[in-house]
């Protein structure tokens, strides 16, 4: 588990209207809530928030003038056109509580069915557990590479230690499927089109050579 340092500032006025002029000012609106205590309006550096989502992180060290408060993300906000973050939600974390958080998977390797003509499909990008903040994993590692044609891989078999998945058992994450009959003799079509096109560019330049 990792933590990171994240500073922020606290917000007085609320509203659509003080969003925007955050947002005009480089600052993101956001909230602070969790652990029994009144939730807390904050707004944080645009460019320092930007820096902390690209990189894998668990817990996060708010810095809200001298009082520090642990939290993990809880959600994010995007504009529907520029996919800019417009808002997010943190949620304090206690020591001792278990808290409910999403996890991404993380798939490795090259599935041995795709190389013999099947088509590996992920059903699951991540899950949502309950775990103790000293346990909680910037992603769950999820070994493909054995998984042939017919096979798949479903929560119960992740194995999980320290957390509780809170999705039912069986539900799949990713699996390797048969291609189609029809995509296979789509994608061979395709091939014999495009290997049936003459180069006329080149045709048309020896055309051009004979008749000087």
């Amino acid at each position: 588990m990792s933590e990171v340092v994240l500073s922020a500032e606290k917000r007085i006025e609320t509203g659509k209207g003080v969003a925007g002029r955050l947002r005009r000012a480089g600052r993101i609106p956001g909230v602070m809530y969790g652990a029994k205590i009144e939730p807390d309006a904050i707004s944080l550096d645009k460019i320092e928030l930007g820096r902390l989502l690209r990189k894998d992180h668990s817990i996060i060290n708010v810095k809200v003038g001298s009082d520090d408060q642990k939290a993990v993300i809880k959600e994010i906000q995007n504009h529907p056109v520029s996919g800019e973050v417009t808002h997010v939600d943190f949620m304090r974390v206690v020591a001792g509580q278990e808290i409910t958080v999403s996890v991404p998977f993380q798939f490795v390797g090259v599935a041995e069915g795709t190389k013999h003509g099947g088509v590996l499909t992920t059903l699951l990008n991540e899950i949502q557990i309950s775990v103790m903040p000293r346990f909680m994993p910037e992603n769950i590692e999820i070994d493909i590479s054995k998984l042939d044609i017919g096979d798949s891989i479903r929560i119960d078999d992740l194995g999980l230690e320290n957390m509780t998945a809170l999705s039912e058992g069986n539900e799949l994450i990713v699996q390797v499927v048969q291609q189609r009959k029809e995509e296979v003799e789509e994608t061979d079509e395709l091939l014999e089109d495009t290997e049936s096109v003459e180069p006329e560019v080149i045709t048309a330049r020896e055309d051009e050579k004979e008749s000087e």
